[in-house]
């Protein structure tokens, strides 16, 4: 498995959560690779609502993040047109899945089925004790 280093993946730590991005078993960062050829203004839209709700662990403004399947416990990072999927996980952490621009006013389905496959598949391997690499 090709687990990348700790500071490719965790994007911050904060007071109440670190935020990390999903990594694939081959070792792909897809938000990540997302955000590197976002706007600059995007990227500082997006640090500045991830240290928010790392450094306090509540956030309220629901054009800026807000849950967008409740059964699933998805969430979304909303900085200026871009979608960034997200989930809680034990321990304190924030998991940002996969990302895309927002074309209209519903949330993309297929990027939402993404988001939860990932979830499924970083649930699977924390159990499995195979996600992060044995340092």
């Amino acid at each position: 498995m090709a687990s990348p280093k700790k500071e490719e993946f965790i994007f911050y730590q904060g007071e109440k959560f670190q935020v990390e991005f999903y990594f694939t078993e081959t070792g792909k960062i897809p938000a990540k690779e997302y955000l590197e050829k976002a706007s600059l203004d995007v990227k500082l839209k997006l640090t500045t609502l991830v240290k928010y709700i790392a450094e306090h662990g509540k956030f309220f403004d629901k054009t800026k993040f807000r849950q967008v399947d409740p059964k699933e416990k998805i969430y979304e990072f909303k900085p200026a047109g871009h979608r960034f999927f997200n989930f809680f996980y034990e321990g304190g952490k924030i998991i940002i899945t996969n990302a895309y621009m927002k074309k209209s006013q519903k949330v993309s389905r297929k990027n939402l089925e993404k988001a939860k496959s990932m979830k499924k598949n970083y649930i699977t391997r924390i159990k499995g004790g195979i996600y992060y690499e044995k340092s």
